[in-house]
């Protein structure tokens, strides 16, 4: 999982990034050890993991796409909101991930890892409990996992030029469900896609056009700013991955994130996510998911969702060194569970770019009224 720096600023108690965003991960000098596992570990896959977690039910989405680069999320059955996972350590037989659940609140994952089981301490807030996890793949589909990566000089035979670095990691449907449903999800998730072609062509693709378009930036700039020293600023970056956040059928989220620096201060991130009826083979909009009308229910209670998160206390206004305006209004950035909805929001939609991605998840209980039948829990 990529893992980006937020920026120290006035605003550093809103620092802290949220679900679903990239972070550096502080690794935790309590993490417990882990006892050695003599067992050879896939170099890249997806799977599903459920146990128990203090005793509570969890469910783990991972993606492995190569050594040291993982995507992953979980969450407490009970609860059914989504946290996303930053990879801390990886060694020959074991994992530390750190944990992102709202400001100031870095939570460990330290375990031993043998490609089927996941098992050890998670600690946080001063305290530590076991936590057992095993692949199970039911209910849920399969994929399968690419990943590409690629470099390009601005000034090809130069030795000093700077450089655009591409990489990107996809995944592909591969079972779990039948035929047309497969199908589906396939058109769905890469509907500019050749009958017959295959992920790793479309990869490399990007790739190219990419890479091809960078260097074609030489017709146009003066190329004496480079060879006086502010060449730094040429030194692009484009990152995109993709993870699973929910896999039950039969509704399936992913995770696309992005990340992007084509000069200036700093580069642009952030993470979208679709939504999946597999049942319905749809992709959903909030349209399909709340009746006309929802926004200022909903707004609410994001409102009341973000002050418990980034701890704002009752009556300050949202506009006074925290939001852009003084509401939330439900965008299109949002995914379902079983147990309620998020809404994301990108560095710079409400918020600074020191903020962060701002996750918020709403129980289904704060706003049944305006939430369609067909996906709230059954009774």
């Amino acid at each position: 999982m990529r893992m980006l720096i937020c920026m120290l600023t006035a605003l550093a108690p809103l620092c802290a990034c949220q679900s679903g965003q990239k972070k550096p991960a502080a690794l935790d000098s309590t993490a417990a050890a882990v006892a050695p596992v003599k067992v050879s570990v896939a170099h890249s896959f997806y799977k599903q993991f459920k146990g128990t977690l203090a005793g509570q039910p969890v469910t783990m989405q991972l993606v492995k796409y190569a050594p040291g680069d993982y995507e992953a999320w979980y969450l407490y059955d009970k609860a059914g909101e989504p946290i996303g996972l930053s990879l801390s350590r990886e060694t020959a037989d074991s994992l530390i991930f750190a944990e992102f659940a709202g400001p100031n609140n870095e939570n460990i994952f330290s375990g031993t890892f043998d490609g089927s089981q996941f098992r050890g301490i998670w600690t946080g807030n001063e305290k530590s409990f076991e936590f057992g996890l095993q692949e199970d793949m039911d209910s849920a589909i399969t994929f399968g996992t690419y990943v590409f990566g690629d470099s390009a000089k601005l000034r090809p035979g130069d030795a000093s030029s700077p450089m655009a670095q591409f990489s990107a990691g996809m995944i592909w449907p591969s079972g779990g469900a039948d035929a047309d449903i497969i199908a589906f999800l396939r058109k769905a998730m890469q509907p500019d896609m050749k009958p017959g072609e295959m992920p790793s062509q479309v990869l490399k693709s990007s790739a190219l056009g990419y890479l091809s378009g960078y260097q074609d930036n030489l017709k146009t700039i003066d190329s004496s700013g480079i060879e006086s020293g502010s060449g730094a600023t040429w030194n692009w970056e484009s990152h995109e991955s993709q993870s699973v956040v929910w896999n039950k059928y039969p509704l399936l989220v992913i995770a696309n994130f992005s990340y992007d620096y084509s000069g200036g201060a700093h580069g642009n991130y952030g993470t979208t996510f679709d939504a999946y009826d597999l049942a319905a083979k749809k992709k959903l909009t909030v349209k399909d998911v709340f009746k006309p009308g929802y926004k200022p229910a909903v707004g609410a209670a994001l409102e009341k969702a973000f002050r418990k998160q980034f701890r704002v206390p009752a009556g300050e206004p949202l506009d006074k060194g925290f939001l852009f305006e003084p509401h939330i209004v439900p965008n299109e950035n949002f995914y379902p569970t079983g147990k309620g909805v998020v809404f994301s929001f990108i560095p710079y939609e409400i918020a600074a770019y020191a903020v962060g991605q701002i996750s918020l998840f709403v129980p289904w209980s704060d706003i049944r009224s305006v939430v369609q039948p067909a996906y709230l829990p059954k009774t």
